[in-house]
């Protein structure tokens, strides 16, 4: 089940929209056929849970039109058909219908606002560590699969327990959220930035050789740089830029060597960039 719903995920509205319409006739046939002896109504529900999750409440609520008026078509041809049938049985086939489309709908996009609010940090707005590792979890089956290299870098702010301390919290929080800015806005559409917690930030660009990498970071060091001389921030950063020619194990393996990267610039002299290229364990 999760196999076909992971599929549907991957199709444009217009192929879902495909796919529903020939659910919706091949149900009717089959109602044609058995409408006498089987209850033919609940099986319009399939499709149009699919067409109201997957497409709009526009879509589901012309499928429960449709749906109707092939349900009106298949008990006319059963039973003698009269004008008070579209009453008692077309108006609330239509409205029940109708309803399961619009509270599929509503509950498909609080479900998405949830699921954003999950995977985001609540103060900058970038994906926490819980969305990063899917991102990166996906990265590495994608990668694997066709063969490209990426690059993870792990940032730690330099002194940032003294902007909290001699500042505030507030100040602390206000420079947390422009090392977000600076890091979104500087790398491109398709890199994910996330804040794993604390001080610490992790960037993904994917199918990004080492010297692509230098080129994208150059461009957030000098904007962190200059954010943080104009709003007067006494901090630094302390960078480990990681290029996976050969795929780590997983997200842990990949994080730890980006991770132990960066540290051994903050115990040396921080402030700097190391950059390394994973052949694979020797």
């Amino acid at each position: 089940m999760k196999t076909i719903l992971s599929i549907l995920d991957k199709r444009s509205p217009k192929i879902i929209w495909r796919l529903v319409l020939a659910l919706v006739i091949l149900i009717s046939a089959f109602s044609t056929v058995f409408g006498k002896v089987i209850f033919a109504e609940f099986f319009y529900i399939f499709p149009i849970v699919l067409a109201s999750w997957y497409g709009s409440k526009k879509s589901g609520i012309i499928l429960a039109v449709i749906s109707t008026v092939f349900l009106l078509s298949i008990k006319a041809l059963h039973t003698e058909f009269e004008a008070a049938t579209l009453f008692n049985y077309g108006l609330p086939c239509l409205i029940t219908l109708s309803v399961l489309a619009i509270l599929i709908t509503n509950f498909r996009n609080v479900h998405r606002i949830e699921s954003i609010a999950a995977d985001s940090d609540n103060l900058t707005g970038i994906y926490n560590s819980r969305g990063f590792y899917i991102e990166l979890a996906n990265e590495l089956v994608r990668s694997s699969r066709y063969e490209h290299i990426f690059s993870l870098a792990y940032l730690d702010i330099d002194n940032f327990k003294f902007v909290n301390d001699s500042q505030g919290h507030a100040s602390g929080d206000e420079l947390l959220i422009g090392v977000a800015n600076c890091l979104r806005n500087s790398l491109r559409a398709t890199d994910t930035v996330a804040r794993l917690g604390g001080d610490e930030f992790a960037c993904l660009l994917p199918e990004t050789g080492q010297e692509e990498a230098k080129v994208a970071f150059a461009k957030a060091s000098t904007r962190l740089e200059k954010r943080m001389i104009r709003d007067k921030w006494p901090v630094s950063f302390s960078v480990g830029m990681v290029t996976f020619e050969i795929m780590p194990s997983d997200i842990k393996e990949a994080i730890k060597i980006a991770d132990e990267l960066m540290y051994s610039v903050k115990n040396s002299d921080k402030n700097n960039i190391s950059y390394k290229i994973w052949h694979g364990k020797v």
